[in-house]
């Protein structure tokens, strides 16, 4: 849980306004989806990139496209990014 504390009694108007604008940045970092327009993942396997697909085009109707960057590093490892979701 995090809490902002104002001090100042003076215009209780914008720290009302800046507390909901806090709030308000605050709800959309913890409710943001693991997969999502731009994030990057690291030492993924086959299984976890089916998993994406199906998630974003099966569970989430309104989704018609979903592009994605799948990288081999030299260990052999693989490493995904969510380009784009249509």
């Amino acid at each position: 849980m995090i809490s902002f504390r104002d001090n100042s009694d003076s215009n209780k108007s914008d720290a009302n306004s800046l507390e909901k604008k806090l709030q308000k940045l605050l709800d959309i970092i913890h409710n943001q989806p693991e997969y999502y327009d731009g994030s990057y993942h690291e030492n993924v396997d086959i299984t976890e990139i089916i998993q994406v697909i199906y998630d974003n085009l099966y569970n989430h109707p309104n989704n018609k496209s979903l592009h994605l960057i799948i990288d081999k590093k030299p260990n052999n490892s693989l490493d995904l990014t969510i380009d784009r979701i249509e």
